[in-house]
């Protein structure tokens, strides 16, 4: 590999869609957090999830009844595995999804949560979520090698599968490093970046606005990360300005990138398919163990 070599991102996009709702508020494209879902998916009207808000999705708390259960999961029974798998039209899937508890009552982390993103983007500017990004976000950063999957019928994937280099990856932690000003633009509202990383009610103080906020143990308590399936990361440790990447091993479909007629046929995970997608670890992953050299190293100078 080396600066050219595509990497993956599974959830990681994750904090990629924060930061484009952020930046869609900033423009008035969507009036703000507390906007109700029914907005953009106005067949919820009348039902329990009529009091959702856009700030209950972004939290993870929208009180749907998802299952994202991974390995050693039953496909019958994981939402996630349904949707990656056999779901052309993933955002209409996240969409079916019935009530289970009352919407900002219960943190549960939630693929599906995010792909309703994807339907919130698209209605409130008029564009695909990775159009958008690439006009808001990536161009200003000057990510330029970059591509954002989408489902068959043309949604993008607001979950996951965001494909561009490590060292781009890079640049949107450095981005937020800054609180969202990349030289003398500020790309990301600097007060979006800081409401991101408020812990949400309910989280044990671990996740915010798509960003994962958990305590490592030896490093700077305020560092927040952006983390990913079969070993992708963006650390952010902003008292040692400090961005660190790491991406596990991808080999990237040749074709566009489109899930059809699913994801996991050209976008695999865990090493399954030989050849294709992405190779978690080995031997698991220690983040103590792997951020503390270089903290130490940073702390030092």
């Amino acid at each position: 590999a080396d600066e050219t070599s595509w990497a993956a991102s599974w959830s990681v996009a994750k904090s990629f869609t924060s930061a484009l709702v952020g930046i869609a508020i900033d423009e008035g494209k969507i009036p703000s957090v507390d906007e109700p879902m029914t907005t953009y998916f106005p067949a919820w009207t009348g039902t329990p999830r009529e009091t959702m808000t856009i700030r209950d999705v972004l939290e993870m708390k929208s009180g749907l009844d998802w299952d994202e259960g991974y390995e050693g999961s039953d496909p019958s029974e994981s939402e996630v595995a349904q949707m990656v798998l056999n779901q052309s039209d993933q955002l209409a899937y996240a969409a079916s999804i019935a009530s289970e508890v009352e919407p900002g009552t219960r943190w549960s982390y939630s693929s599906g949560d995010a792909m309703l993103l994807s339907g919130v983007l698209q209605q409130a500017t008029g564009m695909r979520a990775e159009a958008y990004a690439d006009e808001k976000l990536f161009g200003p950063i000057g990510m330029e090698q970059v591509e954002w999957w989408q489902d068959a019928e043309g949604h993008t994937l607001t979950y996951c599968c965001l494909d561009t280099t490590t060292r781009d990856f890079a640049r949107f932690g450095l981005l937020y490093l800054h609180q969202g000003a990349w030289g003398d633009r500020q790309v990301v509202p600097q007060e979006w970046v800081a409401e991101s990383l408020r812990p949400a009610a309910g989280t044990e103080d671990q996740y915010g606005y798509q960003w994962w906020l958990t305590d490592i143990a030896g490093i700077p308590e305020e560092t927040f990360t952006a983390i990913g399936h079969d070993g992708q990361f963006i650390y952010v440790v902003p008292s040692l300005d400090l961005v660190v990447v790491r991406n596990g091993a991808y080999v990237k479909d040749p074709g566009d990138p489109v899930a059809d007629p699913n994801l996991f046929g050209k976008y695999p995970t865990g090493g399954l398919i030989a050849g294709k997608g992405t190779t978690p670890p080995e031997q698991g992953w220690d983040p103590a163990a792997f951020l503390g050299p270089i903290v130490d190293a940073v702390a030092d100078r």
